[in-house]
């Protein structure tokens, strides 16, 4: 559990609710289907429009995987396993496939591994363009994701003010009604905006908030994933273990080394 994201929206709806009922005598006014209806609905029809379903679907799994249940990326586990392959693959290929094995960080066995085909006509430039390659790819799909929900972002404020229009067209139509209809401009008033500010929770609250996160995310994933693309070509090319380590570390601030 990413406990400080957890608490981010623990903070944000307390701080709503406790909004809603410091302005409100009766805080039930803000509940309102046909406001909710209109901006989740619509932001979930044109979220359907600009992406396929099946990316759509994998959003849910996104947000339980990588930002509620994410963990911060440990770079100094990953330099101490590129420590531990340098030093087995000094001690011989046995030794190395071994320290393979034990690896924790799939980037990194996965990258050790390719090692092994050097023992083919595969050259270290083309080497080093598989390895990147796979880092970038992982770097586009999971950048992919926050951008999905960065466009979503923009959809709950767009229904939340066509909704607040609706509202004042139903409401300006029953003015020549009579006193009756008068008397109704300020719960009805109320009602429209409350669709504006439906919008504006769902986007400031929850799906910015979901993007930076991701994309926060995904910086820190892709330079460990280059740390490690470092640090198999260095393996490759038999440099000392102690040197390939503070190479590895020129990756990150030292407060980012323990």
């Amino acid at each position: 559990m990413n406990f400080g994201t957890f608490l981010g929206f623990i903070s944000a709806f307390a701080v709503f609710g406790l909004s809603v009922m410091l302005a409100f005598d009766d805080a039930t006014v803000i509940i309102e289907p046909k406001s909710a209806l209109m901006v989740v609905g619509g932001s979930v029809a044109a979220t359907l429009v600009c992406f396929p379903l099946r990316q759509v679907t994998v959003l849910l799994t996104v947000f339980f995987r990588r930002v509620l249940t994410g963990r911060q990326t440990e770079y100094g586990k990953i330099i101490a396993e590129i420590v531990t392959l340098a030093e087995a693959r000094r001690k011989g290929a046995k030794n190395f496939e071994n320290a393979t094995k034990s690896v924790q960080d799939p980037f990194l066995k996965d990258a050790a591994e390719v090692l092994f085909w050097l023992k083919a006509d595969v050259t270290e430039a083309e080497l080093r363009q598989l390895l990147e390659n796979r880092a970038m790819t992982h770097f586009r799909s999971y950048l992919s994701q926050a951008k999905i929900f960065k466009t979503i972002a923009k959809f709950p404020p767009a229904f939340g003010l066509m909704g607040t229009t609706l509202g004042l067209i139903a409401l300006l139509q029953s003015l020549g009604l009579g006193d009756d209809a008068k008397a109704m401009i300020g719960p009805s008033m109320a009602i429209a905006l409350v669709t504006t500010l439906y919008g504006l929770a769902l986007s400031n609250f929850i799906l910015i908030p979901v993007s930076e996160n991701l994309t926060k995310q995904t910086e820190e994933d892709q330079k460990s994933r280059l740390m490690v693309v470092e640090g198999i070509m260095l393996i490759q090319s038999g440099r000392p273990p102690k040197y390939i380590e503070e190479h590895v570390k020129s990756f990150i601030l030292p407060s980012e080394r323990k």
